[in-house]
This record gives structure tokens, C-alpha cells and sequence, in this order.
């Protein structure tokens, strides 16, 4: 028998219902868009963002930065069809269909999905079933030296910015600029969400996350490391609020399907969605950037935090 609250339960809980593909809505994907362009100067062709390369021809990019768009996966792929005659690089995300995890290979890029309606918008519910009893006891544990608000100020932002990243350098990723945060926040109404010592007042996690009609979503977050968690109750805060304010579906952002990230998630009840990629070339990002990956981790961080806000205008896929 499955225990009650484990990823499995969770997952054979919701999977099936509609909210798990809810998209974005195309207001705000056009949004998005016009932000990545203005702070990367890429121009517009198009339904496409026409991003730089280094190293190759400039590549078409339908959204940047987002995990998935607004497109259904049969518009996506008529676009992509339509791309691919007039040739040159192209690259477009959606979300796929829910299916079960044991059909999921490891290292597929999925998006953890929180359907709170399936719990009946009842936090008592999600604690309950949704989390597993490891984050209870860490939610638990880290709320007796951290407390978590939402802030508004420039404080709130540099809180942001130092926990985002030792989190990029972690996973071998540049840090884009802090304009583009500051720019999404901005004209996105993005909240950031920062869990403090109670005793020092110094910044233990913070996550950068949007309002999009039913959905919520956090792209960004980093958490220091330490035995007490504050990513556990960063996480929970989320939730919280999500359930507080009537929507839908929590999104905790994209990543490896079997990787740590994933599994963090999976432990709040999170239920991984796959996505879809169409692109001229095979779209293993993962396996793709992991060398480079290896690499980044190793240079000096002076060094990473100056090249890696230059290096992201260039990345199509990032």
C-alpha cells in the first residue's frame, strides 16, 4: 500500500485533470517577451526573438527564459513546421500532457506542478497529503530560526540576488543580469519571497515568483545550505500564498526529470509534467550543457559573475 502524502499518491491524485497543462496566457508571454528583448537588445522577428550567437548564425527563439509558453503542443509544432522550411535555427517550448513518472526517462525536462484544486484549495489538506513527512519535519524545524515575508524593497532585491547566485554556481549555470530580474519584476508584478535569520536578520532563501491568472509560478530560487532548511519553508510559503489567493496550480519551475531539484519538489507533492521541444537540432539540453556545466563550477566566481550576465544573451535555450 502507498502511504498517504508520498509523490506516487500525489501524482496518481491529479494526474489526468486538466489544471496540470494549464498554460500561460498570452498576455503574459507577450510581456515576457518584450522584456528579453528590450534587456538583451534582441530584435523581433516575427512571433520570434532573434537571439545572437557566438559562435554560429543568430537562432529564433519563440520565448526565452520560459519553461513553456502559451501555445498548444499541435500550434507549436505547425509553427515549428513552418520554421523549418524557411531553414535556420529555431527553438520553441510547450507543455506536454501529464503521464504517468514511470514513463518519464531520467533527465527529461519536466515542470513540478502543485494542482491545488485537487485538494480542494484546503492547506490543512496540503500539509497533510500533499507534502511527505520529511518536509512537515523540515517546514517544522526551520520555522524555529527563520520567518518568512514578502518584500517589496530594494533590501528584498539584494536578498534575491545574493541567495540566486551561489544557486546558479551550484548548478554550473550563469546568472543573467540583474536588470532582467528587476525588469520582470517590474512589469510582471513578480514578488520575491525572502526567509531571514530571526536572531541576524541575514538572508537563508529567496525566490523571485509571478501571478499569471490561475497559475502561480517561480522560476528562481536559491536557499543556503544548512540543516535547518530554509528551502523548506520557502517552498511552503509559496504555497501558502498560492492557496491563500485562489489559484489553481502552483508551478516550481523546470528541471531534470530523476534530478535533485526534481525530487525536492516531488517531496511538497509536486507532480512532474514533460515538455515538449521542437528545434532544428535534438533538444537533450541537459546532456547538452553538462560538460560545460563541469566547467563553469570550477572557474573563479569573480570571474562567473562577470562573464555570465554577457554569456546569457546568447543562449537560446537557457
Amino acid at each position: 500500500m502507498t502511504p498517504a502524502g508520498s509523490p506516487t499518491e500525489a501524482a496518481a491524485r491529479t494526474t489526468g485533470t486538466g489544471n496540470l497543462s494549464l498554460r500561460h496566457r498570452a498576455e503574459f508571454v507577450a510581456a515576457w517577451g518584450a522584456v528579453y528583448r528590450r534587456v538583451y537588445r534582441w530584435r523581433r522577428e516575427g512571433r520570434f526573438s532573434v537571439i545572437p550567437s557566438l559562435f554560429r548564425a543568430p537562432v529564433r527563439s519563440y520565448l526565452p527564459g520560459l519553461a513553456y509558453s502559451d501555445l498548444e503542443v499541435e500550434e507549436a509544432r505547425a509553427l515549428a513546421l513552418g520554421i523549418g522550411e524557411g531553414g535556420g535555427g529555431f527553438h520553441l517550448r510547450v507543455l506536454d500532457r501529464p503521464e504517468p513518472e514511470e514513463s518519464l526517462p531520467p533527465g527529461v525536462p519536466v515542470v513540478s506542478r502543485l494542482d491545488l484544486s485537487a485538494f480542494g484549495h484546503d492547506l490543512d489538506a496540503v500539509w497533510r497529503r500533499g507534502l511527505n513527512q520529511a518536509a512537515r519535519k523540515y517546514v517544522r524545524r526551520a520555522r524555529r530560526r527563520y520567518e518568512v515575508s514578502e518584500e517589496s524593497g530594494p533590501e528584498g532585491f539584494a536578498a534575491l540576488m545574493a541567495r540566486l547566485g551561489p544557486a546558479f554556481a551550484r548548478h554550473g549555470s550563469p546568472l543573467p543580469p540583474a536588470a532582467l530580474f528587476a525588469a520582470l519584476r517590474s512589469e510582471l508584478d513578480g514578488r520575491i519571497a525572502v526567509v531571514r535569520d530571526r536572531w541576524s536578520g541575514e538572508a537563508a532563501a529567496a525566490a523571485l515568483w509571478f501571478r499569471d491568472g490561475p497559475l502561480v509560478w517561480t522560476p528562481w530560487s536559491g536557499a543556503r545550505r544548512d540543516p535547518a532548511r530554509p528551502g523548506r519553508l520557502l517552498f511552503w510559503h509559496l504555497v501558502e500564498q498560492a492557496v491563500h489567493e485562489g489559484v489553481e496550480v502552483l508551478d516550481f519551475g523546470r528541471s531534470a526529470m530523476g534530478s535533485g531539484s526534481c525530487l525536492f519538489k516531488r517531496s511538497f507533492g509536486a507532480v512532474p509534467v514533460p515538455l515538449r521541444w521542437f528545434s532544428h537540432r535534438p533538444p537533450d539540453l541537459y546532456r547538452r550543457y553538462g560538460p560545460a556545466q563541469r566547467v563553469w563550477r570550477r572557474l573563479p566566481r569573480g570571474l562567473t559573475g562577470r562573464l555570465g550576465p554577457r554569456l546569457c544573451r546568447y543562449l537560446a535555450d537557457y
